[in-house]
């Protein structure tokens, strides 16, 4: 049995979120999670439909867990992973300040509306990117992944 495990083998990450505004948002976002080795992805209060601008049959490599509720996305949530929201809330860490942890759910809320009271309360840390206004959804969470790839590679 192996005793010693290299730091990479204990880190994973997968990202999602709530009640996505249209799919072409979770397909973008799915296909970046996919680029940057993301673990999964996942949506909630939503459904996906396979998109025929999947040249890389993203759904094939990476899975989407598809919950109907913010309870029943909660018992899924593995054992020592932080949630980390993204949110442009006051209480927020800049994202240039922030240490990503070596296991994490990224939570992102939809543009309308972002991340409701009930997930930023449940969140361990709440992250926020620079800039006055939301920016898409996808966009956002590739902002993330990126920041956290470099982030990693640098330590």
């Amino acid at each position: 049995m192996k005793r010693r495990w290299d730091s990479n083998e204990e880190q994973y990450f997968g990202i999602g979120i709530y009640q996505p505004k249209t799919k072409e948002n979770i397909g973008s976002l799915w296909r970046t999670a996919l680029v940057y080795g993301a673990s999964f992805i996942f949506i909630i209060d939503a459904k996906y439909t396979k998109q025929s601008t999947d040249v890389f049959k993203t759904w094939s490599k990476i899975p989407l867990f598809q919950y109907k509720t913010i309870d029943a996305f909660m018992q899924t949530v593995p054992y020592s992973c932080k949630l980390v929201g993204i949110e442009m809330e006051e209480r927020s860490i800049p994202i240039k300040h922030y240490q990503h942890p070596e296991r994490a759910i990224y939570l992102l809320g939809s543009e309308h509306n972002g991340l409701p009271i009930k997930l930023q309360t449940i969140c361990h840390d709440l992250i926020k990117l620079p800039g006055e206004q939301s920016l898409n959804v996808a966009v956002a969470g590739s902002i993330v992944l990126y920041d956290r790839i470099i982030k990693k590679i640098e330590l």
